[in-house]
């Protein structure tokens, strides 16, 4: 609307320039003046006109750019807003995954609801681990085995070179105890009973005689059977109930040496 007003006053305008220039100069050559006046007080009347209604219409257009104005500001200002919630929200965030947790209760071979109940719910979870901000703990069939606070990483580690040493133990301790095994099942039946009560132990079965060495490494149980002239060593406990570790013709009598006298 402004522009259509003021084209039409630069219109106006104009024609009255031209009627009063045309006046002016037929006034100084003597010539119709009275008819150039006439028309530009005309056009000069128009532009007074079309200036009045511009006048009157321009506090609405100010209103309009001012309510423009008014909108794009709260426009702005809502985004501003949004910003700053959103960046709020992203610090609170951060908080959170920076927040330090209190792992000191927490044991190894505990469930995932044994922990929670500690530490109360997690930033992240998911089937094996369980997320405290940065700090992750690992489960394994329910049971927490390891995870990345430092105390809980070193009581993992400290029990895998414990569970890595007893293996290695019992490994020992088996070669050792099939070596007592074969010893014991290879002993002639004159010695053990030689030394039964003080060495060896000995009971009557069913089968034959059976007897007993306690060695460093474990408990052997010996088995003549009587039936079959065949020897078995256990360990833990005697047929079915133990594991053979050795099986060998009985020996009844030590081996003796014969002496050949010369003169």
């Amino acid at each position: 609307m402004t522009a259509i007003i003021n084209t039409v006053f630069l219109i106006s305008f104009i024609a009255f320039l031209y009627f009063i220039g045309r006046g002016t100069l037929k006034f100084l050559t003597n010539k119709d003046t009275k008819h150039s006046f006439k028309y530009g007080l005309l056009s000069l009347l128009v532009s007074l006109v079309f200036m009045v209604i511009g006048i009157i219409f321009d506090p609405a257009i100010k209103s309009s750019s001012e309510s423009n104005n008014y909108n794009s500001v709260n426009s702005d200002s809502t985004t501003s807003k949004k910003s700053t919630d959103s960046t709020s929200q992203s610090h609170s965030s951060k908080s959170s995954s920076s927040k330090k947790y209190d792992f000191s209760k927490v044991k190894l071979g505990m469930t995932k609801s044994q922990v929670t109940a500690i530490m109360g719910k997690p930033t992240e979870e998911n089937s094996s681990t369980l997320m405290y901000g940065s700090d992750d703990l690992d489960f394994e069939n329910d049971k927490l085995f390891d995870g990345s606070p430092n105390e809980i990483h070193k009581a993992a580690i400290k029990k895998d070179q414990t569970e890595a040493k007893e293996s290695s133990k019992k490994r020992v301790n088996k070669g050792q105890l099939k070596s007592f095994a074969k010893v014991f099942g290879q002993k002639d039946v004159e010695t053990l009973q030689k030394y039964v009560g003080s060495a060896y132990s000995s009971i009557e079965t069913s089968q034959g005689m059976a007897y007993g060495w306690k060695t460093d490494y474990g408990m052997l149980y010996r088995l003549d059977d009587s039936s079959t002239g065949i020897t078995h060593v256990y360990k833990d406990g005697l047929g079915d109930s133990g594991t053979q570790l050795y099986v060998g013709q009985t020996i009844k009598q030590k081996h003796r040496r014969n002496y050949y006298y010369y003169n």
